[in-house]
């Protein structure tokens, strides 16, 4: 009975318990919402299907979209959400030129701390674009043992969007690069002030690119002679190179196919084919096998954008990382 006295004089009659309460964060459960800018009058099903399937709860798309009209867009879907609720804004369309300017004011548009991410691939331009290259440089390396692409003469048939970022990447790093506007309707002008505009988007330290103006087969053909790469870049069913040109080309050449749509660009190409020898020394590369890689790259980009809080662009430059990776695995 003494010792429980003591206890009680030193510990007091009563003994308090205080509660620290536990703070138990409940996870974010805010829908994933990507909105879709496309500036064509409809907006596309591929990319809106790619959005879903990469794990966005909801897909907004948004067709004939203007640069005028994104300040009042971006921030109006910003400002209903919390700060870092998974928002994702998406450029797409035909409008490469109108794109850009999209792209442009969706960045000065995002307020801290509403920052989020923004893709931009007009009509799939930035992700097929990469997809060409990094398949190239990949197949030339592990099946051809070129090491060192610095140089090496390409030739880049059509000047629309995908052909525009190849041309940007090519210069990028190093190539001898030729861009070919082969349109009758277009002029030699056009593309060499066109070519001067993609020079100065690769940036210092890449090499220049060329532009030719080249409406005729025998203009193609002179031009492809001493290529190391030929990639058919331009619009869907449009023939660049027919079978009898291809067959008298000369030296080792990696071709690249982008066409679906018959007659293919390249005379004696198909579409399944990853670095089949179609003519002595010229091996190709198809759109079937091209176009798992660009949906692949389009894929990760888009769950990568998903799980992202903060402003991060993902343009050609990050696809083409991606695409690069994605050919290691």
């Amino acid at each position: 009975m003494a010792k429980y006295n003591e206890v009680e004089q030193i510990l007091g009659r009563k003994s308090i318990l205080e509660l620290t309460p536990i703070v138990i964060k409940k996870k974010d459960t805010s829908d994933k919402i990507c909105y879709f800018l496309d500036t064509d009058d409809v907006a596309s099903p591929f990319d809106i299907n790619m959005a879903y399937d990469a794990g966005f709860d909801v897909v907004v798309p948004i067709s004939k979209m203007k640069a005028e009209f994104v300040p009042k867009i971006v921030q109006d879907a910003i400002f209903s959400r919390k700060p870092g609720a998974p928002t994702t804004f998406f450029i797409g369309g035909s409008d490469v030129k109108e794109g850009e300017k999209i792209a442009k004011n969706v960045v000065k548009s995002l307020v801290p701390p509403f920052e989020c991410p923004v893709i931009i691939d007009p009509r799939g331009s930035h992700t097929t674009a990469s997809a060409v290259v990094a398949m190239t440089l990949d197949i030339a390396k592990r099946k051809h043992g070129i090491t060192d692409v610095k140089n090496k003469k390409v030739v880049i048939f059509g000047a629309g969007p995908v052909g525009r970022i190849a041309a940007i990447l090519a210069a990028k790093i190093h190539l001898n690069t030729f861009l070919v506007e082969t349109w009758e309707k277009t002029s030699e002008e056009f593309i060499i002030n066109l070519a001067k505009e993609l020079t100065e988007e690769a940036g210092d330290g890449s090499s220049q690119i060329k532009g030719v103006f080249a409406p005729s087969l025998e203009e193609r053909f002179q031009i492809s002679q001493d290529a190391d790469f030929i990639w058919s870049l331009a619009a869907a069913g449009v023939e660049i190179l027919p079978e009898e040109l291809m067959a008298k080309l000369k030296g080792k050449k990696l071709v690249v196919d982008i066409n679906l749509v018959p007659p293919y660009g390249i005379g004696g190409i198909k579409p399944k084919y990853k670095n089949e020898e179609i003519y002595p020394g010229i091996f190709a590369i198809g759109a079937l096998s091209l176009g798992r890689l660009k949906a692949n790259s389009e894929a990760a980009i888009l769950k990568e954008a998903a799980n992202t809080k903060g402003l991060k662009i993902f343009d050609y430059n990050v696809a083409f990382e991606i695409a690069k990776e994605l050919l290691k695995k």
